[in-house]
């Protein structure tokens, strides 16, 4: 139906946020609100849209349509409709249409269905619906009604041209007249040129005679010239042809030049290769030879000094013998004078032990008499010092405690004491175990040493032999090091010449890195590493791989994805990847079955399962024996076929070929470079194996040096007398001794400290004894008595233990002085000549040594003839190199004399063959000009020139002389009198043609002219027939009792009564004249109305005799009658109703209802109204139409009773709103706002 569903504003005017608006009802739809709200707006928005009155908005216009709110400002709106489209009426295909339009301060946008559109398009889309710019009465808003009513009869005149399409007619016969104008402009132009020409063609007839004349003789000299060129062309051919012969004679001659100087210089750079190995090599030998010179200088020199030591030692053993036998006698003084002092000991310790225990007990004696005397003492002292009981029991209970104090720390010190003794017992025994241990150690002494040097022995030779070792890898390391240095060589050589672009080359290093790392797995590796070829299909092989040798082997694409992934994180450069995956199933392509054709892939080496990858690459090639056969076989099977010197021809016939330098193959180098590498590798491997083997070898090394040092100490010890077991068994013995000496001592401690603890216990008894007894100023008699026997028992005791202990010390000291000199002087000088005398004494270690040097001697001098053998070897070698190098150097220099003599013919047949060029250059040159000046002559008849063709170009530029002299009296005859004729006769008849084309032209303009004044004559009859009687119609039914019609004006009409162009005039209606000049539109002035509201029978009035309500009336019966003759999809209204009466207001309210009951009416799609204003499709006499949606603002309730959904528009703080209402509360809003006017 075409009709509004929705509308939407945002930012326009007073609408800041609507949102979108409740949809419209198909038939009619009434808003209500107060004066200011917004309605007005409303309207404004949709006609802003439509585009109607809001065409071509400068910046300000935009700027005052924006929303001026209390909120932050609005910098862009826009305003959407939504249409229904159910019945197509708009060409998109969607039941709905969504036409938005947006404006900023600098922009103005429209779109269709949210797609951005142009103007243009959006008028179209418009009229194809049936809203016709040249019809704007779909919108009818506040003041039309009353513009209509005050419009004049001319003015109403042209509104009926408007609609009828008479404007598009005025600018079709203004375009036509125009061109009218230039056609006669044109042609006034032609005319005077044809009279210019004519008069110029008579001048060029009289010219003609003398230019035949002229002609004869310049035919003559034309045929001279020609022949005479033709002579110099033949011959300049003949001479660059014999150019070309000996430039080819001497380009295949130095194309063999080049091919033996390439050979030359590879088999030159293969001897530069064997040289420098050679030099390497003996460099390594002269390296080594300096090596074993100094190993044997240094073998020879250690051998001198263990020859003088032999010497010396055996100079030495007669010497030894005299010393061996003092040294047996001194120890048998010695071991003589420790028995005496060990058998005088003996007989002292008794003796001593038992006087010690007298003194002993005498002085325990002495120390309970002295303390029993000393208790009587202290006990009559404190008789006399204390007065009573009391005093003397608390001075007693204060000494028992301090007494009971002093017992508690002597037992503590006793227990330690104890302990003590048990550690020392403990230890002692261990000492005994130990020294008897070691006593056994060093009996056995001497087979201790003849093992030791045995294996001492044994040690020196491992360690010899291990030292041999160790140089011999020394040897091998160094010689794989300059294998290594020419093998590095090579590969960077090989490398640098096969290497990809940087960013190729640092994608391959950082994807081995991350392989290396597991970041990745499923990559088989660059294309070149997975086949090989053999030299002769290199060239071939290498034509056919491009650029693919570098490209990297995958899985599938979800490996290629990672690697690319990590590569750009990486930012390691870029690679391309093959996916194995997706070549899943190739097969190999049909090959010709012939006998000369021979499938590249069958010649390449590769893994089976890389088959796809291969057949990608060389599947399409063939081999073939030259690019003639290749090119036939490469057209019918859609090959590429090539030969083995790489020459090509593709499917498309192309043919690509020429020399190819196979020493700067980039597939040769790569190969080299790759088994460079895998030589590289394979030795720097084997080096660090030897560097493995020599760290373990010089670990042994230390060890084998440890060991014999070790048994050196230990051979040396027991040789000298210092060995360690003695010497540990001579600490032991001492340390024995400290301990024994000490367990003596803590025994006297125990002795005393038990001495003591009796003598304080008795003490604490007599004290006790004493607190229970009564207090007595003096002792009793049996104590006075007491105290006088001890008195002398003290003194006596006294005297008796000064005797024993200094009996006591007599015999300690003569023990101690027996038991020093037995410790300190007679025991070690026993054991010192033990050890000199016996096996391990110093003669037993000067033979050892002397066995030692011998060895030592016979070692070394064995080492010295194998060095001076290795030497002669290797000088041998040395002298083999030189003789090889020399041989190779002379073979070098004579192929570089043979390339230097080649490089000179290459390069004197170089300058012939340029000198050639450039002779043939010439040649070329003064060919073009000689072609050019037979070209400039022009094709001549074999009659002109054929009789000059046999004779000499000397008497034929004799000839051509004389002619030139009989041309020059013809030298100010106009040359050109032939071509300018025929020029301004071929002129002259291009102009008559376009004067009579411009003639037609002119005629049919004219006849379009007259049918368009007769179409748009027509046009405007019809429409006004049609409005006329849709008003006639509709008048009556807004007016029952009334009448009313439209009349036309007549300018022949008004010039008879002689008026004005007024509306005083009744005029018949055009209908009704016959005449051909008063019926024509040109003659018509203007439209006017007469109606009669009272009588269908009284005489009618005009318009201008009517009320306001009737005149408002009027025009809206107009409007209705436009309606229907153009009648649209939609009609807004704005307050149409507000100069109608009550009558009035209901007679358009039910016609409102009548109309919007239709549903929607105007053209359908496909009843469009054309561009000369008629609607294809619809009957011309159907005014029954003018239905559809409408929409309409008022403040009257005859038209909100009749409305299908009702509105309410509402202003709160600067921004209006639109909402649906019930007809209740509209009719409510409308009732009380008449009320308050």
């Amino acid at each position: 139906m075409g009709f509004i569903k929705q509308i939407t504003i945002h930012g326009f005017k007073s609408y800041n946020k609507q949102t979108g608006i409740e949809n419209f009802s198909p038939k009619s739809n009434i808003i209500v609100g107060r004066n200011g709200s917004g309605k007005s707006n409303f309207f404004a928005a949709v006609r802003f849209v439509l585009g109607d009155d809001y065409s071509n908005l400068s910046r300000e216009q935009r700027q005052a349509l924006l929303h001026e709110g209390s909120g932050s400002a609005v910098m862009s709106a826009f305003v959407e409709v939504c249409f229904d489209n159910s019945d197509e009426r708009f060409p998109t295909g969607k039941p709905e249409l969504y036409l938005r339009r947006t404006i900023g301060v600098k922009k103005d946008e429209y779109s269709i269905d949210r797609k951005n559109s142009t103007k243009q398009e959006v008028v179209q889309l418009l009229e194809s619906a049936g809203l016709s710019r040249e019809n704007p009465y779909f919108i009818v808003p506040q003041g039309r009604i009353t513009e209509i009513t005050s419009m004049s009869d001319s003015k109403r005149l042209q509104l009926l041209k408007d609609i009828s399409g008479s404007k598009m007619y005025e600018d079709k016969r203004k375009e036509s007249v125009k061109i009218i104008a230039d056609t006669d402009n044109k042609r006034a132009k032609i005319d005077g040129l044809v009279s210019s020409i004519e008069g110029r063609l008579d001048e060029l007839r009289g010219e003609k005679e003398e230019l035949e004349a002229y002609h004869n003789k310049d035919r003559e000299r034309r045929g001279l010239r020609y022949a005479i060129e033709r002579q110099r062309e033949t011959q300049l051919e003949q001479q660059i042809a014999e150019i070309d012969e000996r430039r080819d004679s001497g380009e295949q001659d130095n194309n063999e030049r080049m091919e033996d100087f390439i050979a030359k210089e590879q088999e030159m750079e293969i001897i530069s290769k064997d040289i420098g190995e050679l030099d390497i090599e003996h460099a390594r030998l002269a390296e080594e030879r300096e090596q074993l010179e100094t190993d044997r200088t240094a073998a020879a020199r250690t051998r001198a000094q263990f020859d003088l030591q032999v010497t010396q030692l055996s100079e030495g053993q007669s010497a030894a013998s005299k010393t061996q036998k003092r040294r047996e006698a001194e120890l048998r003084d010695v071991q003589q004078k420790v028995k005496a002092r060990e058998d005088e000991l003996a007989e002292l310790d008794p003796e001593f032990d038992s006087k010690a225990q007298e003194e002993n007990e005498v002085a325990a004696q002495l120390r309970d008499a002295e303390s029993q005397r000393k208790r009587l003492e202290d006990k009559q002292g404190r008789s006399a010092v204390y007065s009573n009981k009391r005093q003397r029991d608390d001075a007693l209970r204060a000494e028992v405690d301090s007494i009971s104090q002093a017992m508690m720390t002597q037992k503590a010190v006793l227990m330690d004491t104890n302990e003590g003794m048990a550690s020392l017992d403990g230890d002692i025994k261990r000492l005994q175990s130990i020294a008897a241990d070691l006593q056994s150690r060093v009996d056995g002494q001497d087979g201790n040493t003849k093992t030791i040097e045995a294996q001492l022995e044994m040690a020196r030779d491992a360690r010899v032999e291990l030292e041999n070792k160790k140089k011999e890898l020394y040897r091998e390391d160094n010689s794989l090091k300059s294998q290594f240095d020419v093998a590095s060589r090579q590969f960077d050589k090989t490398y640098t010449d096969a290497s990809p672009d940087f960013m190729t080359r640092r994608g391959l290093e950082t994807l081995r890195r991350l392989e290396s790392q597991k970041a990745i797995s499923g990559i088989h590796g660059i294309v070149g590493d997975l086949f090989d070829v053999g030299d002769k299909y290199l060239v071939a092989a290498e034509r056919c791989l491009g650029n693919k040798m570098f490209h990297v082997v995958v899985d599938d694409d979800r490996v290629a994805s990672r690697a690319i992934a990590l590569l750009n994180k990486e930012k390691g450069g870029r690679l391309t990847f093959i996916p194995m995956e997706r070549l899943e199933g190739r097969q190999r392509p049909q090959y010709p079955k012939a006998n000369d054709v021979l499938p590249l892939i069958e010649k390449i080496q590769y893994d089976q399962q890389y088959e796809a990858v291969m057949l990608s690459i060389f599947g399409n090639c063939i081999l073939v024996p030259s690019l003639q056969t290749g090119g036939i076989y490469a057209r019918t099977h859609e090959l590429m076929a090539m030969t083995i010197d790489g020459d090509s021809s593709d499917k498309k016939g192309r043919m690509t070929g020429g020399y190819t330098d196979t020493s700067k193959s980039k597939l040769k180098a790569f190969k080299l470079s790759n088994a460079a590498r895998a030589e590289k590798d394979t030795l720097e491997s084997r080096r660090r194996e030897g560097e493995r083997k020599i760290q373990t070898l010089e670990q042994q090394i230390t060890g084998a040096y440890d060991e014999v040092l070790k048994l050196e100490r230990q051979r040396n010890q027991a040789r000298g007398g210092f060995n360690p077991t003695a010497d540990e068994l001579r600490r032991v013995k001492i340390e024995l001794e400290k301990k024994e000496d000490s367990l003596k001592d803590k025994r006297r401690t125990v002795e005393q400290l038990s001495s003591t603890i009796n003598e304080l216990g008795g003490q604490q008894s007599d004290l006790e004894a004493e607190l229970a007894s009564d207090f007595k100023k003096a002792l009793s008699d049996r104590e006075e008595r007491e105290l006088h026997d001890l008195a002398t028992t003290v003194k006596n005791l006294r005297r008796e233990v000064s005797k024993l202990t200094a009996e006591r010390a007599d015999l300690e000291t003569q023990k101690s002085a027996i038991e020093l000199e037995l410790r300190e002087n007679l025991r070690p000088s026993l054991e010192q000549l033990v050890a000199q005398v016996g096996p391990t004494g110093r003669d037993a270690g000067e033979s050892g040594r002397l066995r030692d040097a011998r060895r030592a001697f016979e070692r070394y001098d064995k080492s010295v003839q194998d060095l001076d053998a290795q030497m002669t070897e290797i000088d041998t070698q040395l002298e083999q190199a030189n003789n090889e190098r020399r041989k190779l150097q002379a073979s070098l220099d004579e192929k570089k004399r043979t390339n230097t003599e080649l490089s000179k013919a290459i390069e004197k047949q170089l300058k012939r063959m340029d000198r050639g060029l450039k002779e043939k250059q010439t040649a070329q040159e003064n060919l073009k000009e000689v072609q050019q000046a037979i070209r400039e002559l022009g094709t001549l008849p074999d009659d002109v020139w054929q009789k000059f063709a046999n004779q000499n170009i000397d008497k034929l530029s004799a000839r051509l002389e004389k002619v030139n002299g009989s041309l020059k009296k013809y030298s100010g005859i106009n040359k050109k009198a032939f071509e300018q004729f025929e020029n301004f006769t071929k002129s002259r008849r291009m102009l008559v043609e376009r004067r009579d084309e411009l003639n037609a032209s002119r005629n049919s303009i004219e006849n379009l002219i007259d049918a368009l004044d007769a179409r748009k004559d027509e046009a405007i009859q019809r429409t006004f027939k049609q409005v006329s009687k849709a008003f006639s119609e509709i008048f009556v039914q807004l007016v029952p009792a009334g009448i009313g019609h439209l009349v036309i004006q007549r300018k022949s009409d008004r010039e008879a009564y002689g008026e004005d162009d007024s509306e005083e005039e009744e005029e018949q209606p055009a209908a009704r004249s016959g005449r051909r000049g008063q019926g024509s539109v040109e003659n018509y002035a203007g439209v006017g109305i007469k109606v009669s509201f009272n009588s269908k029978h009284d005489e009618q009035q005009k318009i201008s005799q009517l009320s306001g309500g009737q005149k408002s009336l009027c025009a809206l019966a107009l409007v209705f009658a436009i309606q229907q003759c153009d009648p649209a999809p939609f009609y807004l209204f704005d307050e149409i109703d507000a100069n109608l009466d009550a009558a009035y207001r209901t007679a358009v309210a039910k016609m409102l209802e009548k109309l919007a009951g239709k549903g929607g009416g105007g053209p359908k799609r496909g009843t469009k109204r054309t561009r000369d204003g008629e609607e294809h499709g619809e009957d011309e006499e159907d005014v029954e139409n003018g239905g559809g949606q409408f929409i309409i603002t008022t403040f009257r309730p005859e038209l909100v009773h009749v409305a299908d959904k009702c509105y309410g528009v509402n202003y709160s703080n600067k921004t209006s709103t639109i909402d649906a209402v019930a007809k209740k509360d509209a009719l409510e809003f409308v009732e009380g706002n008449i009320n308050a006017k």
